[in-house]
């Protein structure tokens, strides 16, 4: 009987100590998953025979009724190693007389999973982020050492996160990853010394260059290689202060501690991770642009419209991408511009009906929309003299956020009202005391100003504030607009896909903050803070581009095609491949699972082949395909 073959018989098996035998007992198994607890458990528990050694660690004396059926073994030697661990011998060996030479004929071999690691290695690999990687091993920028490590720690990142980076020795245990040597937190340490400032801007260059060639191939084959880019910010809790750029800000976790906030540019289509900045605690994001729209280009970055909201909206910025020569679609400030506020009062009357706009459907919201060209003045540093340029307004009218504003000055109204009548009765009380008069209460800025617009008054008659019906009807209606700014003419619908899409950017953020596990970097110092930072931003790029991939797929795949994710989750559909297993020797993996239906559609969205895990020679066969008996 061939080795391979015996040790696949016992992969599953464990040992148990029995107090009253004094003896290990051996016993095989079938591991079975749980849906409902997302528990693998044991079922078809049969004793197999028993180890007399004190540690449970020696030779396996196999019972009458499991030779039988496995009469092979009747020649063979099988050594309870570890957990996980035996060995397989002829016992034409002896095993005290092996020399060296005989050595190779010991079979050590592990049980692993290999479904998961094998998918994000082969994933990534295709990816741009894979290939740019790739690109600096080939540059000799890091050694195959440092490949194989760094490919090791994004695998894990992907699947389990970068918070407990140092348990990742105890993953590649079980996983068959890239490196095969042992990686523990030194390793991690020599890594993040590695990823330095240089070496993460090599890598954004390599990077653009290898997708600049993918694209003049589209272009080439007559495919719009136009690129839109989500720009956005966002920040993270540090738990050092030692990281020049840690300060305190307004930390979106809520928590009063030192932040840091970074920016990432993503290509909004495909999830593409195309740079990311760091800026300090107290930095807003209107000042962040101009570095961003530089660091693209000499990135080597063309052919792209940036696309940003309202908090990088100011004339500074428009006036730097106008100089810059590139395109770009903002979600316009209105609430700091006169210029826009009139533009909105000159539109809301004919817009709040429909008067000569477009209606547009997308995702259960309705919005009205309509274009507008105007001249933007600006001074150009080349020509050094003021100049102008056609800048295009769409204003969007949402009938939605009309009502929400109806509701919310409504709310407004009663705030007031319930301090007025508080303040109305210590008035009352103290004159009929005596005492002195209480002092109005002070209004807050936002009742300040709709009492300043006359949008709310005090009625003298009633002694109450109401609402100025027709002033209030317009403030409700101008409310309900939105604007977006483009410096090249779009269709309205059009540029409302292209903004609505820059959502993917926070769709990244929520899994570089929850799955990812990024919300805080435990770092102790500056390398091992942008290094950390660069790792959760590339599985996070991962995760994101994955997810648009699968949407992108199911629109066109049939029923049977469709990638479905398991519990619509990453960490579950990773952890449902991990029901792949195999066994490794050396370089040699013996697959002892097949590859499923559920699991199929995933290899061939990503165009993956999946032969590693197939343990026939028939390749596309599966253990539920509609294969056997048949009507004929």
């Amino acid at each position: 009987m061939d080795l391979s073959s015996a040790y696949s018989v016992l992969s599953n098996i464990y040992a148990n100590f029995s107090k009253k035998a004094g003896c290990f007992y051996v016993y095989s198994y079938t591991p079975v998953y749980d849906s409902s607890t997302k528990n693998t458990s044991k079922k078809n528990v049969t004793s197999i025979g028993k180890i007399s050694a004190e540690n449970g660690i020696g030779l396996i004396e196999f019972n009458a009724k499991f030779l039988r059926a496995h009469p092979e073994f009747i020649n063979l030697k099988v050594f309870r190693k570890a957990k996980n661990t035996i060995h397989v011998e002829s016992k034409e060996n002896d095993p005290v007389s092996l020399n060296a030479a005989d050595s190779d004929d010991l079979l050590e071999a592990h049980h692993m999973k290999i479904g998961a690691s094998y998918f994000i290695v082969e994933a990534l690999k295709k990816s741009f982020s894979g290939r740019a990687l790739k690109a600096l091993y080939d540059s000799r920028k890091i050694s195959k050492t440092q490949y194989d490590i760094l490919l090791t720690v994004l695998v894990y990142s992907i699947y389990e996160g970068v918070k407990h980076l140092g348990a990742i020795e105890y993953f590649i245990r079980d996983h068959i990853v890239p490196f095969n040597g042992n990686i523990n937190k030194d390793s991690i340490q020599r890594l993040y010394g590695v990823l330095d400032s240089q070496l993460i801007i090599e890598f954004y260059k390599k990077k653009q260059e290898i997708m600049q060639a993918d694209f003049l191939s589209k272009k080439e084959n007559g495919l719009n290689n136009r690129k839109f880019i989500a720009l956005d910010g966002s920040n993270i809790d540090i738990s050092s202060r030692r990281i020049n750029c840690a300060d305190y800000g307004k930390a979106k976790s809520g928590n009063e501690t030192p932040i840091i906030n970074f920016l990432s540019l993503i290509d909004q289509t495909t999830g593409t991770l195309l740079g990311h900045c760091t800026y300090s605690g107290h930095t807003t994001d209107i000042a962040t642009l101009e570095g961003s729209v530089k660091q693209l280009s000499y990135y080597g970055c063309k052919d792209y419209t940036l696309i940003v909201d309202r908090g990088y909206w100011s004339v500074y910025n428009l006036s730097v991408i106008y100089n810059f020569g590139i395109d770009v679609i903002a979600h316009v400030k209105t609430s700091q511009s006169t210029a826009i506020r009139k533009f909105i009062n000159s539109v809301v009357d004919d817009m709040s009906v429909g008067n000569g706009c477009v209606k547009i459907e997308q995702n259960g919201e309705v919005n009205y929309a309509s274009r507008f060209k105007y001249s933007w003045n600006y001074y150009d540093i080349k020509a050094q003299k003021k100049v102008n340029k056609p800048i295009y307004l769409y204003a969007f009218y949402n009938p939605a956020i009309a009502t929400s504003a109806k509701e919310q000055l409504i709310s407004e109204v009663a705030e007031l009202n319930s301090e007025y009548e508080e303040y109305k009765q210590k008035l009352a009380n103290a004159i009929a005391k005596h005492k002195k008069k209480p002092e109005m209460p002070s209004l807050k800025n936002k009742h300040e100003t709709l009492i300043d617009d006359g949008i709310i008054v005090l009625n003298k008659k009633y002694n109450r504030y109401d609402i100025c019906n027709e002033k209030a009807y317009k403030y409700i209606q101008a409310c309900g607009i939105w604007v977006l700014a483009s410096t090249s003419e779009f269709d309205c619908e059009d540029i409302y896909t292209r903004y609505r899409q820059r959502n993917e950017i926070e769709v990244m953020y929520r899994y570089f903050k929850n799955h990812v596990d990024a919300n805080t970097l435990n770092t102790s110092t500056e390398d091992s803070f942008k290094a950390k930072l660069f790792i959760g931003l590339l599985a996070s790029e991962f995760l994101n581009s994955l997810k648009l991939k699968t949407l992108e797929w199911n629109k066109t795949a049939s029923d049977k095609q469709k990638v479905k994710l398991k519990d619509n989750s990453m960490y579950m559909t990773f952890k449902d491949l991990d029901t792949l297993e195999c066994i490794r020797h050396g370089e040699t993996i013996i697959p002892i699972t097949n590859i499923l239906k559920r699991h199929e559609a995933l290899f061939n969205m990503m165009d993956i082949d999946p032969i590693v895990l197939q343990n026939t020679k028939l390749k596309k066969a599966t253990l539920d395909d509609d294969m056997g008996l048949t009507v004929c």
